[in-house]
């Protein structure tokens, strides 16, 4: 499976993001501008990527910490081109709305910086989600 093939549906995107289907339709639907960076819409229906799972999913945490959906998704979809390693963090500083902001950090010694940070297990819930949408793939049922 590649990291970027969209072929997951709507409620395997909501369940393996953590997200309710009707959170995931309400927030397609309020940032409809930046649905490419996390989907794409296909004869009607949105597919997602194991990456789109993952960005939804750290912006979801992000939201979580105070972040609102286009600045969380824009820094989720930021650091994520490629599979972090899994001891990866992300640490965003607090007040930043940036997309750009924050850095993908692996074998840390100390944080950076001394203000405040949001700190994400991001190699961990990429990890995660990938491993997930593997047995997805690998136990498909096709409908007769």
């Amino acid at each position: 499976m590649a990291w970027t093939e969209r072929v997951f549906t709507r409620a395997e995107a909501a369940t393996l993001s953590g997200l309710h289907p009707v959170t995931l339709d309400v927030l397609l639907h309020r940032t409809k501008p930046l649905a490419p960076l996390y989907s794409e819409k296909r004869k009607g229906r949105r597919w997602f990527s194991a990456k789109d799972i993952t960005v939804l999913r750290v912006a979801y945490e992000l939201e979580r910490a105070g972040r609102n959906w286009p600045t969380a998704i824009a820094q989720g979809f930021q650091h994520l081109d490629t599979p972090p390693p899994d001891d990866a963090l992300l640490v965003v500083p607090v007040l930043s709305v940036s997309a750009t902001s924050g850095r993908v950090l692996a074998g840390l010694p100390a944080l950076p910086g001394g203000g405040s940070m949001i700190v994400l297990p991001i190699g961990k819930i990429t990890a995660d989600i990938v491993a997930a949408c593997e047995q997805i793939k690998e136990t498909a049922v096709v409908a007769v």
